[in-house]
């Protein structure tokens, strides 16, 4: 039980985790035949919170959790453990709140006649469904379904102020990875698919665009919000690197897990390429959701905020091992 990250962000998640316990009444998950009961959830990042500040090295908090916690291991694809682990983050883009010449892209929040199913994408767009629903406007089209794939984003505006979108609701329908569909079509190689390789693709290539982005039929409904850092699918703030986002159907909420992710791509920033080989291990919250992240042999990891953030996140592309 090796940490590799930093101790304060793991310590604000927890107590973020903590808030949630506080404002729930009930506690449904798979997970309370073996224990996983409101009570005991915060029983367990209390007394976790307690020995982790005591603990001086990694052989200290490897005894402690291994004497005090029992251990689940997520059963992973094929029941073989296997996770697939991939990044998020929050972009900073430019943009405005009313359409201009420069600004034409919008992002729209929930119609009036909502409900799920909704309408495709395909139908959304042809048909003009949501005119009148817009609430900030991007430089591309590109952009603004990148912020539908993040769930969240920081907009610079005009005036140099900020302003903030979050995830209000999804059209119901199943998610369909436009990165996937350029490797089934042999336009990126398996090895290369990063965010900043399909970036660069469609700027080669913008007038593909829509025709893949047509292919996935899930759309993603905004809504103006108050805070700079994303909440989460349980209301609390997401960490970096200490916020994972899972099927909220097979894995409690809030809960206190422990990932370990094998290599990074090899365009991965930070550290050498020696360093970016080596195995991280790192405790986490089980914070979020998303549209892609289904069933147990699937997490999604927070990387924050900004170009970094983003770039990082894009190059997580792995597999490894998921503990509760």
């Amino acid at each position: 039980f090796r940490d590799d990250y930093d101790k304060n962000l793991l310590l604000y998640s927890i107590i973020n985790s903590l808030d949630y316990f506080k404002k729930i009444r009930s506690y449904p998950n798979a997970f309370n035949s073996m224990g996983f009961s409101h009570e005991k959830q915060v029983e367990t990042l209390k007394y976790f919170r307690k020995g982790y500040l005591r603990c001086k090295n990694s052989q200290e908090l490897n005894e402690f959790v291994s004497k005090n916690f029992r251990i689940f291991q997520a059963v992973g694809k094929r029941y073989e453990g296997e996770v697939h682990f991939t990044g998020y983050g929050t972009p900073i883009y430019d943009g405005s709140l009313v359409p201009t010449e420069a600004f034409r892209y919008p992002l729209y929040s929930k119609p009036a006649d909502f409900k799920k199913p909704y309408f495709t994408r395909r139908e959304i767009e042809e048909r003009n469904l949501l005119s009148g629903n817009e609430i900030a406007y991007f430089k591309s089209k590109l952009e603004a379904y990148l912020v539908h794939v993040q769930g969240s984003a920081q907009i610079k505006l005009p005036s140099g102020e900020k302003t903030y979108v979050g995830f209000a609701g999804d059209s119901g329908h199943s998610y369909t990875s436009i990165g996937r569909l350029l490797v089934l079509d042999g336009k990126i190689s398996e090895e290369e698919l990063t965010l900043s390789e399909l970036i660069k693709y469609f700027d080669r290539h913008p007038d593909e665009l829509d025709h893949y982005l047509r292919q996935n039929d899930r759309y993603i409904f905004f809504r103006i919000v108050p805070y700079s850092v994303p909440h989460g699918s349980i209301g609390v703030p997401v960490t970096a690197m200490r916020s994972i986002a899972t099927d909220k159907k097979v894995f409690p909420s809030g809960g206190l897990a422990f990932a370990v992710i094998g290599a990074r791509k090899s365009g991965d920033a930070g550290g050498s390429q020696e360093e970016r080989n080596v195995e991280k291990s790192f405790f986490v919250l089980d914070q979020d959701t998303g549209s892609a992240i289904k069933t147990p042999a699937r997490a999604d990891v927070f990387f924050g905020i900004g170009d970094d953030a983003m770039y990082n996140a894009g190059n997580l592309n792995t597999y490894g091992k998921l503990y509760y």
